[in-house]
């Protein structure tokens, strides 16, 4: 029986150990988007943001 672990990020102190894929953060997104703490037009934003920064 396999199991899957879940990387433990810090989002708001990353640890600079972890290595945070852009999977990683289209799926903390699209958790905060459902959990309805943030609309769609904010995730666009912020995925941008990550994007420009980071690719």
């Amino acid at each position: 029986m396999a199991t899957t672990a879940t990387k433990k990020i810090n989002w708001l102190f990353p640890d600079p150990d972890v290595e945070v894929t852009l999977e990683d953060y289209r799926e903390k997104i699209n958790e905060d988007e459902h959990s309805g703490d943030m609309s769609y037009s904010e995730f666009k934003r912020r995925l941008e943001a990550w994007m420009a920064e980071n690719i």
